[in-house]
């Protein structure tokens, strides 16, 4: 009697299955052909606002390349996305033996972003907020230390713009096709602390 029941129930389990199997959808599939998936042209709906300082700038260029895949920041598009972006440097615990200097640095580059619509930029649409971090080997020369520390500040800006470019993307799939125009209304939902 064990065997049937357990044949059973993994029959019952792979009807759930298939029943569900039409439920999925991939991410960037094509809803209509020729046009390229919603998502994505959600993305190449959103215009990156312009941050100061070099990581700030990097962070962009590197958000606008992941939405657009290279076709550049549109202008006039119907969705703004705000950046306040922070990078900081700190010592890590290892310290050398002989010169008593910290022989690793972590590079950390910190994002709170706002998503708005065009002609509302005093409600949000999304808030979050992203973060990369990348070490660094320490060195004794300035000028080699100081560009160890741009090339981890770049690569921390490409993880965070990954990350916003998926927040977003969950933003997107979830807001489904809810009217977002003028008149419409969105409640203003917020990405969990990290």
């Amino acid at each position: 009697m064990p065997a049937r029941s357990r044949l059973l129930g993994l029959a019952g389990a792979g009807l759930l299955a298939l029943s569900a199997a039409g439920c999925f959808q991939p991410m960037y599939a094509e809803t209509t052909p020729g046009e390229g998936s919603a998502l994505q042209r959600s993305f190449n709906d959103i215009e990156v606002v312009f941050v100061a300082g070099r990581v700030g700038d990097e962070v962009r260029n590197d958000l606008i390349f992941a939405l657009t895949g290279g076709a550049g920041n549109p202008a006039g598009a119907p969705y703004r996305l705000n950046l306040d972006v922070r990078s900081t440097t700190a010592e890590a615990s290892v310290v050398s033996p002989l010169t008593g200097l910290p022989e690793v640095e972590i590079v950390s580059v910190d994002v709170k972003w706002q998503l708005f619509e065009t002609g509302n930029t005093k409600t949000p649409l999304r808030i979050g907020q992203a973060s990369g971090k990348a070490s660094l080997d320490s060195g004794y020369q300035r000028f080699a230390r100081n560009r160890a520390i741009r090339d981890a500040e770049n690569r921390s800006a490409t993880v965070v713009a990954e990350t916003i470019k998926s927040q977003l993307a969950s933003y997107f799939l979830t807001a489904g096709s809810r009217p977002t125009g003028p008149g419409a209304t969105a409640p203003v939902t917020t990405a969990p602390k990290s």
